[in-house]
């Protein structure tokens, strides 16, 4: 089953059985710096489990992303806000814009097979001094063990983050890091 497949069954029932601390997304959003004004691009953005928090930021557009057909729909189901654009299709296809100040995958990294070419693909959409951050409200081990129990995403392992600086700083500039029992935290930034 490919990952469109696996999130478009997983959609219907996505928000009543995955479990997101809102305490740990608000510890997320201000680790980010979020600017007001900014344009983000929420990769793998599912159900829109950040936009909310996102729209506390006062953004100039939020651009969210995913592969899965219905995880979009149930997104535009419960938000509709001019600012926000919905997209259903692979981020590695989007060329659609550029410039964002912002790119979040969140709850979404594993799920990428070539990181090298992912984040090739998000250098050439960010704006220069734009940020990229990749976060899990779990911690690493958590979320293997839950992939690890379902065949469709065993494979999908969130890297150490030393790891995951390796690649990223091949095309980034990584100013945070946190790998701990509580969360998974990168940032960098396009210099």
């Amino acid at each position: 089953m490919n990952n469109r497949e696996f999130f478009n069954k997983l959609a219907p029932k996505w928000d009543e059985t995955t479990s997101h601390d809102s305490k740990k997304i608000e510890k997320i959003i201000q680790l980010s710096s979020i600017e007001k004004g900014a344009k983000i691009l929420d990769i793998g953005s599912g159900t829109g489990i950040l936009i909310s928090y996102f729209l506390e930021t006062l953004p100039l557009s939020i651009t969210a992303v995913d592969i899965s057909d219905n995880m979009i729909l149930r997104a535009k189901q419960k938000y509709r806000d001019d600012r926000i654009t919905f997209i259903r299709g692979d981020i590695i296809e989007y060329t659609k814009e550029k410039d964002f100040n912002y790119l979040f995958l969140y709850s979404a990294y594993p799920h990428f097979k070539d990181k090298d070419k992912l984040f090739s693909h998000l250098l050439s959409l960010a704006s220069y001094g734009g940020k990229i951050v990749i976060a899990h409200s779990m911690g690493r081990e958590e979320i293997n063990k839950i992939h690890e129990k379902n065949c469709d995403v065993k494979d999908h392992s969130l890297p150490p983050v030393e790891v995951t600086a390796e690649i990223m700083s091949k095309y980034f500039k990584v100013d945070k890091m946190i790998d701990n029992r509580e969360m998974y935290y990168i940032s960098g930034i396009k210099v």
